[in-house]
């Protein structure tokens, strides 16, 4: 069967005829020939605005209807959706594409003229002509018009190289007419008239298109025009000079198609553009336009008298859009090189090198020479192409170079050519360039360029935004993505987003056609060596995308120097990205892709052993000098092995600016030790964490490590470390119940005398006697106490746990209304607590709340003070709004209502940037004291009951008693006077 879709839809041999909806149906389908397309897709472009109720159900009626009227058509349907499988060359649109390709490959201007124009002869009119509503054939065709559009201007490109200018000149004026913002166009139409002795018309049909261009855009012509303008004017030779060596067929037009769309290179452009023609296009000019003048070295372009010729260099990452980049400066400067432009890639399809023995063939070819002609040598070649291109101005393009010795035998002499290479590394040993890197796009371009590629608005803005971030400002990963979705529309945004995020599918979902991010990626990584290599994959086993430098030296079982040095490697391949002169970052692309390779290699659990002691070691190391005051991890041996001296004298020097980097590393490790078999550590490395995170008030952080530990260790690991997990988890849950918490510790201190042991047992004591306080069992909590108290005071006891053991008497004194009591436990508190720690500032916290129900208000604030002053110094922050509260309250009972309110506010302003904590209780309660001194009684007392009932709800009874005590003997309220 024949099928033509460039024009009204036809099929030639089809059994029965088909509705307009049954044929709408075939062209998406014979768009995508081949692929399946989601029925979900298939109903979004058959019914974009009102889709009938059973939609589905039309759609499989409409498919019944086609393989009846389509005898041996095969379509065919799975999980991915409906697809027709025929031979691409029964297709108009396929066969369109394929005499292209082959027309362009030819160097004769002639022959390519001839091609093209047969291929457009396919071509009966607008391409699905009579189907489907504008807007969807629109959606449809849009690339199609646009390659239509493209090879019109080569054939008539080709057909001015041929010397036919006279023949196509009606022909361009009636195009210009019709398009007059294509300017390639223009430039042709320029030519034609020019050459056809017809100079004043072509110098004013710049004029007309500049002026509307400036009135309409605020725009300046392209660069090429501004330089044919220029020659015009000046009546350059070349121009027909150039014209008579293309009508023999000797001077080559390979530059690929430019591409349609380049965003966020203008900087990158310019440069080029002013290294390889000392020419810097105005619309182009950045910061770059003007940099590294003196870097370039005498590099300039054509007819500028230089001595050797400019090489440019551009180098980057896979799928970071270097030949996009490169392609468009080669079209930007082409008129710069009247002999010619010259392209070769440099990679076959399978990734691996060309010879240059094989490139110089074909360039001497394109050239002119004949094949016979052609040295048998490399050596030979290489010398007949520097005599070939001595006396011309040939653009040389070399696409994705393996390494400068090949590139250095292509290069040409003349002192008016040029050179411009792409690689995925750079090429330093190619000395006399310019070198210059490709970087990804920063977000908002990623999103602009992704919006644009669809060609029209989504509903949810914000899940697009989501996919552009997860492109990663890889042009490669936006157009595939973006090609997808100008089909699809909305209906496949969610799938699509949630692909991405999953390291499972988020490289499968980067495919369209032949484009696919794994095979780019594949090929960057061919260029490692075997260490790099290694390293790549076992990056993906540290679980997220920024890392310092030691992480290489346990994964590779190396030294930090050798790690460092394979780092740079990979730097230099794209493949990570180097964030300071210590940390690296590889975006999640690369990392899923590291993971898949990984799982080939099958070499994971001996690197992610050694890497997660090497993280155990660190944080212990840290851990150990952090003013915490917690214990729970005390007892932890620390590894004594991988060593990694200049890591951990960093560590050790700044243990909490250490902490502030690594914990997201130390989280990820944790995860990554209980997936994988290794609970031991991972549990020991949450439990590292622990004290950072009561410093830091990162509850959520705190109660997903070791909740997520503690319920894998209890299955797998030792009990002790269970028990431990789970003493560290308890202060975690604020929003534990009284009889929870009670019964929590029960059941740990059975588990605690199993082991016998006592300060386990002494821990568990602890958390009993805080839920017995809760409920108001406050003899059970004080009993408890008391034995743990003569625990701690065993000549074998765990001395160092007494801090917490007078804590809890303190407040529990507190609770019966002992203050002095309270204050005497507090005192003692302090007094032990190791100077600077947390435990210390706990100490003068709860002296200075005693010290306030006492009435000794200086004192109180004092000591409230120093407490705030410790706090801050260990970047505790949380207690320091803590302390800030209730130092409002003292300022409020004495009557410095203003001072109150300032400190009250500092309070609730952290709160406010750290949502989630249970302080705002706390500095509710204060403001009630607050507002009964500043006379608002009935509001104090509204607040003051419903926080009452709040704490009565949760189980918290003995604070619930407290604030109704409150409420019921405040001397300010006149309810209690009397």
């Amino acid at each position: 069967m024949d099928f033509r879709l460039l024009g009204a839809i036809e099929v030639a041999g089809q059994a029965a005829p088909l509705r307009r909806q049954e044929r709408s149906l075939l062209a998406i389908l014979l768009l995508r020939a081949n692929e399946p397309v989601p029925p979900a897709e298939l109903v979004d472009l058959l019914w974009p605005e009102d889709p009938p109720a059973d939609a589905r159900g039309s759609l499989q009626v409409y498919l019944s209807r086609l393989r009846k009227a389509l005898p041996g058509v095969t379509i065919t349907s799975s999980t991915a959706g409906y697809a027709v499988q025929v031979d691409p060359e029964s297709i108009d649109v396929e066969r369109f594409r394929r005499q292209l390709a082959s027309a362009r490959t030819e160097s004769d201007p002639v022959l390519r003229a001839d091609g093209l124009r047969r291929a457009l002869d396919l071509w009966r009119g607008d391409p699905l002509a009579d189907l489907m509503p504008q807007a969807t054939r629109d959606r449809l065709s849009a690339g199609l018009v646009e390659e239509h559009a493209a090879a019109v201007e080569d054939r008539l490109d080709a057909d001015l190289l041929a010397g036919r200018h006279e023949q196509v000149e009606g022909e361009l004026a009636d195009l210009v007419r019709a398009h007059p913002q294509r300017e390639r166009l223009m430039a042709a139409w320029m030519t034609a008239l020019y050459r056809s002795g017809r100079k004043a018309e072509a110098l004013q049909a710049y004029k007309d298109l500049a002026e509307r261009l400036a009135e309409e855009f605020g725009l300046d012509p392209a660069p090429a025009l501004r330089r044919l303008h220029l020659a015009i004017l000046r009546d350059d030779p070349g121009l027909r000079a150039a014209a008579a060596k293309r009508a023999e067929g000797t001077v080559p037009r390979e530059l690929p198609v430019d591409i349609s769309l380049l965003v966020g290179r203008d900087d990158l452009l310019a440069d080029a553009v002013r290294v390889l023609t000392q020419v810097t296009p105005s619309h182009l000019t950045g910061a770059a336009g003007a940099a590294d003048s003196a870097g370039a070295g005498g590099m300039g372009g054509a007819g500028d008298g230089r001595g050797r010729v400019a090489v440019y260099c551009l180098w980057g990452g896979a799928g970071v859009g270097k030949s996009a980049a490169g392609t468009r400066i080669g079209h930007l400067v082409a008129e710069s090189f009247p002999d010619g432009q010259l392209f070769a890639r440099l990679q076959d399809v399978r990734g691996e090198a060309v010879s240059a023995h094989a490139l110089l063939g074909r360039m001497l070819r394109a050239l002119g020479v004949q094949p016979g002609a052609v040295p048998a040598s490399a050596a030979d070649r290489a010398e007949m192409f520097r005599q070939r291109t001595e006396s011309l101005a040939i653009l040389l393009v070399l696409d994705d170079a393996l390494d400068a010795g090949i590139v250095a035998q292509l290069l040409p002499t003349g002192p008016h050519c040029a050179v411009l290479v792409t690689s995925r590394k750079p090429l330093p040993e190619l000395t006399e360039a310019v070198h210059r890197q490709v970087t990804p796009l920063d977000g908002p371009t990623s999103q602009a360029l992704l919006t644009r590629l669809i060609g029209r608005t989504l509903r949810d803005l914000p899940t697009l935004d989501s996919v552009a971030e997860q492109c990663v400002g890889l042009p490669l990963a936006l157009r595939i993505i973006g090609s997808r979705l100008a089909l699809s529309g909305d209906d496949a945004l969610q799938s699509i987003a949630q692909a991405l995020v999953d390291d499972d599918q988020r490289l499968d979902s980067m495919v369209a056609g032949d484009l696919a991010v794994r095979t780019s990626l594949g090929r960057t990584l061919k260029l490692a060596d075997p260490q790099a290599r290694q390293l790549l994959e076992r990056l993906s086993l540290v679980g997220i995308t920024e890392f310092p430098s030691w992480v290489a030296a346990p994964l590779l079982d190396s030294d930090e120097v050798t790690g460092g040095n394979t780092f740079g490697r990979l730097v230099d391949l794209g493949l990570v990205e180097l964030v300071n002169g210590q940390r690296y970052k590889m975006h999640d692309l690369v990392r899923a892709y590291a993971a898949e390779q990984l799982a080939l290699a099958g070499d994971r659990d001996e690197p992610l052993g050694r890497y997660l002691q090497a993280v155990l070691r660190l944080a212990g190391l840290v851990d150990n000098r952090l003013p915490h005051g917690l214990t729970v991890a005390a007892r932890l041996v620390v590894p004594d092995r991988p060593l990694l001296p200049a890591a951990e004298s960093d560590a050790i020097a700044a243990p909490a600016a250490w902490m502030d980097d690594s914990w997201p590393l130390i989280r990820a490790a944790v995860f990554a030790g209980l997936q994988s078999g290794h609970p031991v550590e991972a549990a020991e490395l949450a439990l590292r964490l622990n004290g950072y995170c009561v410093i830091q008030a990162l509850d959520d952080l705190r109660a997903e490590v070791l909740s997520a530990a503690r319920a894998v260790v209890k299955e797998s690991g030792p009990l002790e470390l269970y028990v431990r997990l789970a003493f560290g988890l308890l202060p975690a849950l604020p929003d534990l119940s009284p009889a929870d918490r009670l019964a929590a510790g029960e059941e740990l201190l059975d588990l605690s005398e199993q082991l016998g042991s006592v300060e386990l047992q002494v821990r568990a004591m602890f958390h009993i006697s805080i839920g017995a306080n809760q409920s108001m069992d406050l003899d059970r909590a004080q009993e408890v106490m008391t034995k743990a108290l003569e625990l701690t005071e065993q000549p074998d006891g765990p001395d160092d746990l007494r801090v917490f053991v007078l804590q809890q008497l303190s407040i529990i004194a507190a609770e019966r209304r002992d203050f002095e009591a309270g204050a005497g436990w507090a005192r003692e508190l302090h007094a032990m607590a190791p100077p600077g720690t947390i435990s210390e500032g706990d100490g003068l916290l709860l002296l200075g709340e005693n010290e306030i129900e006492l009435r000794r208000y200086d004192d109180a604030m004092a000591t409230l003070t120093r407490a705030a002053d410790i706090y801050r110094a260990v970047g505790n922050d949380f207690t320091v709004a803590r302390v800030q509260a209730m130092m409002a309250l003292v300022a409020s009972r004495t009557g410095d209502t203003t001072l109150a309110r300032e400190l009250l506010d500092q309070a609730i302003d952290w709160d406010r940037r750290h949502p989630g904590t249970n302080l705002m209780d706390l500095v509710e309660l204060n403001e009630a004291d607050l507002m009964m001194a500043l006379g608002g009684v009935e509001e104090s007392r509204r607040t003051r009951l419903r926080l009452a009932e709040k704490a009565g709800a949760s189980g918290q009874l003995t604070l619930q008693h407290e604030i109704q005590r409150l409420v019921d003997t405040d001397p300010r309220d006149p309810a209690n006077q009397g």
